[in-house]
């Protein structure tokens, strides 16, 4: 076993708050999936585009609090279809269902207009002001009810069925293998370099493996195993991670990939995934079981506390865990908001993030060996 030099005996990271810096991926994406959906599926002409810039993505992103990705894209289009300069009526093609109602908008002629100038109708700012009042992120476009031809923007169902919002956004995002190996078909409408080779790491490699060697790391995402993977490869951090907990598992386990590949495939979705804090306890046992940990005396979380419905609370009081708040960028109200969500450091910069995992602070250390189950 490992002679253990840190402040802790097992670090669990959420990935995307403490590992992987997405926010030029994200906002390449964004603005490349708008355009793509616009011009290939409603018939947009693609002169004088992007509508969104990416700098104007990040600026929405960071007003707001979405959780996933593909919601984003969701609002900017739901937006950008509203402010088109016609209101089409969805009764003109009742013939019509899914994606061949689509098909038969685009080959109406009836949306001559250029990426160009619905860019310029296109107030972000405003529409941030507008989610916001009613309660920000996908929670305040659920509750718009005045948003005009919402009908040309196919969000429901399955991936792999007429969710044209998840289709476009993954193909825009994956690598063609990646897309492939996740959702069982190759990319249909997107040939362009993936922006996922856009993410970077927050932590040098070498900083990672030196926590790596001082104590076990798991890592908790909400992507799914394959994408995760990579993503850590990517970074070149991978080997340095003992356990990941991905957006696939079921609780104190992993779903089959063989399995999930296969529920898509019939276009019902995957099962429900475990809720946040049932994977983090995951990610403890299964670095407990695997690193054969009989006693642990101090377990360390690292990411954003502050986020809803991540219920960290009953966690800290089952491990004794201490809360590494994460909050980039030093902002005092991101600041304010971890600590009153029971973050008990909170850090301002990787290095100080990897100083307060590494170094010992001279608290007491108890065991927690009897609070965990059997």
């Amino acid at each position: 076993m490992m002679q253990n030099l840190t402040n802790f005996d097992l670090v669990v990271f959420d990935m995307e708050d403490a590992l992987v810096d997405r926010s030029d991926a994200l906002g390449s994406a964004v603005s490349r999936a708008v355009d793509a959906y616009l011009t290939m599926i409603v018939g947009l002409r693609p002169e004088g585009g992007p509508v969104y810039s990416i700098p104007q993505v990040s600026e929405f992103v960071s007003r707001q609090q979405f959780e996933e990705p593909p919601d984003v894209f969701h609002a900017l289009l739901a937006f950008a279809a509203h402010v088109l300069p016609i209101d089409l009526r969805e009764d003109d093609f009742r013939d019509y269902d899914g994606r061949d109602l689509l098909d038969a908008v685009k080959n109406s002629g009836k949306v001559n207009i250029s990426l160009g100038e619905l860019s310029k109708l296109c107030n972000v700012q405003e529409f941030s002001k507008i989610l916001r009042a009613k309660g920000g992120a996908i929670k305040g476009l659920n509750r718009q009810r005045s948003l005009k031809n919402q009908w040309l923007v196919l969000a429901e169902g399955h991936i792999m069925m007429d969710n044209l919002v998840k289709r476009i956004f993954a193909e825009v995002y994956l690598e063609n293998e990646l897309f492939l190996k996740e959702y069982g078909v190759e990319r249909r409408y997107i040939t362009d370099k993936a922006c996922i080779r856009r993410e970077k790491g927050y932590i040098d490699p070498q900083d990672f493996e030196m926590i790596r060697r001082q104590c076990p790391v798991a890592v908790v995402t909400s992507r799914d195993q394959s994408e995760a993977q990579w993503v850590l490869n990517n970074i070149g951090i991978a080997r340095s991670v003992d356990v990941v907990v991905s957006a696939d598992a079921m609780g104190m386990g992993m779903a089959d990939p063989e399995e999930v590949v296969w529920i898509r495939s019939l276009g019902v979705g995957g099962a429900e995934a475990a809720d946040y804090s049932t994977r983090v306890a995951d990610a403890i046992e299964r670095t407990r079981a695997q690193e054969a940990l009989e006693t642990v005396l101090r377990i360390g979380w690292v990411g954003d506390c502050s986020v809803e419905g991540r219920n960290l609370a009953s966690l800290k009081e089952r491990y004794g865990m201490t809360l590494i708040g994460i909050a980039f960028g030093d902002d005092p109200k991101i600041s304010a908001a971890l600590k009153d969500k029971g973050a008990d450091i909170v850090v301002s910069d990787v290095d100080s993030m990897v100083k307060a995992i590494t170094e010992r602070s001279g608290r007491s250390r108890r065991p927690m060996r009897q609070q965990y189950p059997d």
